[in-house]
């Protein structure tokens, strides 16, 4: 078994246990193991021979019980990020809280992360800037439900990080087509570039277009189509790159982690999550309409919702409600509600709970 001793111990963990084993007066003792009589006294106080943290008893800080316990849980519990964390706290508990100290709580309770130092090799970047308008699309595939294949036409606007959704019940150009008509009249406000991949829903590149090495369609694409009747710039990523679209492939991953996170029920032995498509597509609008009502870390800690009302200077409904606390939230996980009804302050649980 590895020991790991204090480095100003002046006896060992046999020693110790002799100690506390002996009849021999305190004074015989420390004569004979050549320590003082308190460290005598110490050792046969315990119970135990192994060293104590250094760590005073009494720590010096700001944090009062209730605040420690919401900062462990926002960490163990919804798994936040240190920023993220420090901006709830900042905002329905105190704004003097400095990410160092909660940096520190959280080491001594044994969550937090280690130390970064340099940015990874393998690390994303971040997206050009780019006027409001610049869209990105991709077409992600559900589980076959009840026998049925469904898709999910996924558009974010890079500004913002507003998304739509559109559930699909087949990947032809056409019906992509007219679901990219329906974002547009649901958006209202002017896209003027639009990146999707290769697929034959969006592009005939590697159709019509792969004899004559174009890097472009033909133009005859229903989706281009769409695209040119709109003034929008239709472009399309470097084959078999897929992390040149990643805003929208993170997105994606996030439907999958949220539906992997569902209760499955009792049909097909338990691999199922939905008794209906009706009831997998309710779900993941309802996810998609807590994403856009979530603070983001990249927008400053606004919402999606809140960002598309700040930059189209549009006082829609979405740009009135999400103007107050207590319509933003910081997670989309499912049991955020209950969780904070339970553990945490009323104001905190206002503030988190999805709206």
């Amino acid at each position: 078994m590895l020991i790991k001793l204090h480095r100003n111990a002046t006896t060992t963990p046999r020693q110790r246990a002799y100690i506390q084993a002996s009849d021999k007066s305190v004074a015989d003792l420390a004569r004979e193991l050549g320590v003082n009589q308190s460290c005598i006294r110490r050792w046969k106080g315990r119970r135990d021979t192994m060293d104590r943290p250094s760590t005073p008893h009494r720590l010096m800080t700001r944090f009062s019980t209730e605040e420690e316990d919401i900062a462990v849980e926002l960490r163990s519990r919804l798994a936040l990020s240190l920023d993220d964390a420090l901006e709830v706290m900042r905002r329905c508990l105190r704004a003097d809280i400095s990410r160092a100290a909660l940096y520190r709580l959280w080491r001594r309770h044994g969550i937090a992360a280690p130390r970064t130092s340099d940015q990874g090799a393998g690390a994303s970047l971040p997206f050009d800037p780019a006027p409001f308008g610049y869209v990105h699309a991709d077409l992600k595939h559900l589980p076959r439900l009840l026998g049925k294949p469904a898709y999910v036409l996924v558009v974010i606007e890079r500004a913002t990080r507003f998304v739509h959704v559109d559930i699909l019940d087949d990947r032809s150009a056409a019906t992509l087509a007219a679901a990219f008509e329906r974002f547009l009249k649901a958006f209202s406000h002017p896209v003027h570039t639009v990146l999707t991949d290769n697929g034959s829903e969006f592009t005939d590149r590697f159709g019509g277009a792969y004899w004559g090495k174009r890097n472009t369609g033909t133009g005859r694409h229903a989706f281009d189509q769409v695209c040119a009747a709109h003034g929008i710039k239709h472009k399309l990523t470097r084959p078999y790159h897929p992390q040149t679209n990643g805003m929208v492939e993170r997105f994606n991953r996030r439907i999958s982690q949220a539906i992997a996170a569902h209760p499955a029920n009792n049909q097909n032995a338990g691999r199922n999550h939905f008794s209906s498509h009706q009831e997998r597509n309710s779900f993941i609008r309802q996810f998609v309409n807590n994403y856009n009502r979530t603070r983001l870390r990249c927008l400053a800690y606004h919402a999606p919702a809140q960002q598309l009302a700040i930059l189209t200077k549009h006082n829609t409904r979405a740009g009135m409600t999400m103007g107050g606390r207590d319509d933003l939230s910081f997670s989309s996980c499912p049991a955020l509600s209950h969780f904070f009804g339970r553990h945490c302050s009323r104001r905190l649980s206002n503030f988190l709970r999805a709206a």
